[in-house]
């Protein structure tokens, strides 16, 4: 049981702390949109806090037996940051095609208007 919390704790510390850091780098990386960036940032952060909360809880009662209690909790660690790095990446890639397909918007519209 303590193991458990040990790691429901970790874990949506660990989901914290890398949304916190999603959120500040995207709201920099789509400062391009002007006023749709934030909310816009805010919907992908969202849904990466909830996918990743998500995933913690079912890792935590995934069957997992490495040994002993410490082995099996630092095993479960080890795969929840593995989880992270591509809902990371993923949430990453999102914010990407947010910005392109706003520039090709942009870009589309000056070709249009001088045209």
């Amino acid at each position: 049981m303590t193991s458990l919390l040990v790691f429901l704790l970790s874990g949506a510390l660990l989901v914290v702390v890398d949304g916190h850091l999603l959120r500040r780098s995207g709201t920099a990386y789509l400062r391009e949109l002007g006023e749709n960036a934030g909310p816009m940032n805010q919907l992908v952060t969202v849904v990466f806090h909830l996918g990743a909360l998500g995933l913690v809880a079912l890792l935590a009662v995934v069957p997992m037996d490495l040994g002993s209690a410490p082995e099996t909790l630092v095993g479960r660690i080890g795969v929840l940051l593995l989880v992270l790095a591509v809902a990371h990446a993923v949430t990453t890639a999102v914010l990407g095609r947010v910005r392109a397909r706003h520039e090709s918007e942009v870009l589309s519209a000056e070709v249009a208007r001088r045209g």
